[in-house]
C-alpha cells in the first residue's frame, strides 16, 4: 500500500472517530433534561409520601392525646406515631417549614373541624414555636405536579385532617420524552408499582 493510501485511511478513521464522538456528545446533552426530570420526579414523589406520613402521624397524636399538638417530629417518633423523623427531600438541609395552628393553608377547602387558617408570622424552616399541625417544604422551586391546586413546593401544605389532592403534570420540560415516570395515584388508590423504599436526602 502506498504512503498516500495509508494517509487517506488514517484520515477516514479520524473522521469516523470524530463523528462518533459528536454523536455521543449530542446524546449525552439530550439525556440531561430527562435525567433531571427523573430525579426531580422521584424527589417529588418522596415529598408527597413523607409529608403525608407526618400529617397522618400528627392526626394520630391528637386523637390519642386529647387534641394536643406535637412539639416536634421527635415527639411523634418517640410516641411511635411516626416511624422516623423524615427530612424534606427538596432542600439540601432537609429542614421542613413547620405549620402552626392559625397559619394560612393554601389549597383545597379544609375538612369540618380542621384548624383555622388565619395567618400569623411563619417560623423559619426547621423552627417550631409550640405545637404544629403540619409541614411544608422549604423549597420555593416550581413543582412538576399540582398539589391541592398549588405548583410551588413551599405551598404544598401537609396538614393533619386536610385533604391531599395530587393533580397531573401540567407540562413536561423541553427535551423530556413523554414516556418517563407517571404520576402517583391520588391518596387512597392502589399504586401500580411498589415503592422503592425510603431514601435519605
Amino acid at each position: 500500500m502506498s504512503p498516500g493510501a495509508r494517509g487517506a485511511e488514517r484520515g477516514y478513521a479520524m473522521a469516523a472517530l470524530l463523528a462518533g464522538a459528536a454523536v455521543i456528545v449530542i446524546g449525552l446533552a439530550a439525556a440531561i433534561p430527562s435525567w433531571r426530570y427523573v430525579m426531580k420526579n422521584e424527589r417529588e414523589e418522596e415529598l408527597i409520601f413523607r409529608g403525608g406520613q407526618i400529617a397522618d402521624a400528627i392526626q394520630r397524636h391528637q386523637k390519642r392525646n386529647g387534641g394536643a399538638l406535637p412539639a416536634s417530629l421527635e415527639v411523634l417518633v418517640k410516641g411511635r406515631f411516626l416511624r422516623k423523623a423524615y427530612r424534606d427531600p427538596m432542600t439540601p438541609k432537609g429542614e421542613w417549614r413547620f405549620i402552626r395552628q392559625g397559619e394560612a393553608i393554601g389549597g383545597t377547602a379544609p375538612r369540618p373541624g380542621a384548624p383555622s387558617t388565619t395567618r400569623p408570622a411563619a417560623p423559619r424552616p426547621g423552627q417550631t414555636l409550640g405545637g404544629f399541625i403540619g409541614v411544608a417544604s422549604g423549597s420555593t422551586e416550581q413543582s412538576l405536579r399540582l398539589f391541592n391546586g398549588r405548583q410551588r413546593y413551599d405551598e404544598w401544605a401537609f396538614v393533619a385532617g386536610q385533604p391531599r389532592v395530587v393533580g397531573k403534570t401540567p407540562r413536561l420540560p423541553a427535551g423530556v420524552p413523554s414516556g418517563l415516570p407517571s404520576l402517583p395515584p391520588p391518596p387512597g388508590q392502589p399504586s401500580p408499582s411498589p415503592r422503592s423504599g425510603d431514601r435519605s436526602y
